[in-house]
C-alpha cells in the first residue's frame, strides 16, 4: 500500500489520532484523480468512534469540498453531544422503572429509536437554511450511518442503527461479514421493484470487473452510486431508517462510507478484517486498501472510484 503520511507501522498514519468524538484512525482524504497523489484540501466525511459512549458512525457530506466537510462534521458533532451521557441516563432510568423487563426494554427501544431519528433533523435544517442564503449550500447533501450500543442487564447488548444513504453497516461474526443496512440507491430500487433478483443485485453490487457483467447489468452498475434518498435540493426522504439488533461479545461492528464500499468488495473487506485484529489498524487498512484500488484502476470498466474514505471498526 502507499506510504504517504505513514509512520513506522505499516498501518497507523503519522497524524495524531482525532480527538473528541473520533478515538479511532482519522478519516482518509482519497485521491481525486486516477493515480494522482494530489489530495483534497478537506475530507468530505467524518467519523464517530467513541466506545465509552457506545457511539459509532460515518457521515458523508456532498456539495463541494468545504461544504461537504462542514455537513459531515456537523452531524457527527450533534450525535456525540446529544446521544452520549444524557441519553445513557435516560436509558438507565427506563431500565430501572416499574414493569417487566420486556416492558422496560420496549421503552428503551422507543426512546433510542426516536432519538436516532431526530438527531438528523438539526443538520438537515441547517443545510436547508444555509441553502437559501449561501449558494455553496444549494446542492449540499448528507448520507450517514450511526450506531448506538447499549448494555442491558445480564451482560446482553443492544445495537440501534440509523441509516440514510449509502454508508454501510456490517457485522463480522464467526469470520463472516454480514451487511446490516440497505443502500438508498437506484440499484436497490431496481431490486425492490422486482426488476432484479437479490442474486442479480448482489452480483452487480459486488463485482470486481463490471465489464464482465451482461450488457443489461453493465447498464445498471452505475445505479449503485445513484443515491436517491439524501438531503439537499431534491429531497426524497429526510428521516433515517432505524433498526434494532441484539449483538454479542466478540461481534465486530464495521461502518464504511461509499468511498470504501465502492472500491472494496465484501469478500475483500472480510479478508482484511479477519487478518488484522487491532480495530484501529483495521480501520486504516480498509481506508488505504480502498484508495489503493483507485491507483490500480485499469483502462477497462472498474468498480474503483476516487473519493474520501472513512471506516469505523469496533469489536464488541
Amino acid at each position: 500500500m502507499r506510504e504517504q503520511g505513514m509512520s513506522e507501522s505499516p498501518y497507523v498514519p503519522e497524524r495524531s489520532i482525532s480527538s473528541g468524538w473520533n478515538k479511532g484512525a482519522p478519516e482518509f482524504r482519497g485521491r481525486i484523480e486516477l493515480g494522482s497523489e494530489r489530495r483534497k484540501a478537506y475530507a468530505g466525511c467524518a467519523k464517530l468512534n467513541d466506545p465509552e459512549q457506545g457511539l459509532f458512525g460515518v457521515a458523508q457530506g456532498s456539495g463541494g469540498e468545504k461544504v461537504a466537510a462542514l455537513v459531515a462534521a456537523d452531524l457527527v458533532s450533534s450525535v456525540a453531544q446529544e446521544l452520549g451521557v444524557s441519553l445513557d441516563r435516560q436509558i438507565e432510568n427506563n431500565l430501572r422503572s416499574p414493569g417487566s423487563f420486556t416492558e422496560r426494554l420496549a421503552r428503551v427501544d422507543a426512546l433510542v429509536q426516536t432519538k436516532l431519528k431526530e438527531i438528523f433533523l438539526p443538520t438537515i435544517a441547517k443545510i436547508r437554511s444555509r441553502g437559501v442564503t449561501q449558494k455553496a449550500f444549494e446542492q449540499a447533501g448528507l448520507r450517514a450511518s450511526v450506531v448506538k450500543l447499549v448494555d442491558l442487564p445480564g451482560g446482553n447488548k443492544r445495537m440501534y442503527l440509523a441509516h440514510l444513504g449509502d454508508a454501510r453497516v456490517y457485522l463480522l461474526r464467526g469470520g463472516r461479514l454480514v451487511q446490516m443496512t440497505q443502500d438508498d440507491t437506484g440499484l436497490v430500487q431496481q431490486m425492490t421493484s422486482g426488476f432484479l433478483t437479490p442474486e442479480a443485485y448482489h452480483e452487480i453490487d459486488q463485482t470486481r470487473a463490471p465489464s464482465e457483467l451482461t450488457a443489461e447489468h453493465q447498464q445498471m452498475f452505475p445505479l449503485r452510486q445513484d443515491v436517491v434518498s439524501v438531503t439537499g435540493k431534491n429531497v426524497t426522504r429526510i428521516d433515517p431508517e432505524v433498526d434494532v439488533y441484539d449483538v454479542v461479545s466478540g461481534d465486530r461492528l464495521v461502518i464504511v462510507n461509499a468511498g470504501v464500499q465502492h472500491n472494496l468488495t465484501e469478500h475483500e473487506m472480510q479478508n482484511w478484517l479477519t487478518t488484522v485484529d487491532d480495530d484501529l489498524q483495521a480501520e486504516d487498512v480498509l481506508q488505504r486498501a480502498a484508495d489503493d484500488e483507485v491507483g490500480r484502476k485499469s483502462s477497462r470498466v472498474s468498480r474503483a472510484q476516487a473519493g474520501d474514505l472513512a471506516a469505523v471498526v469496533f469489536t464488541i
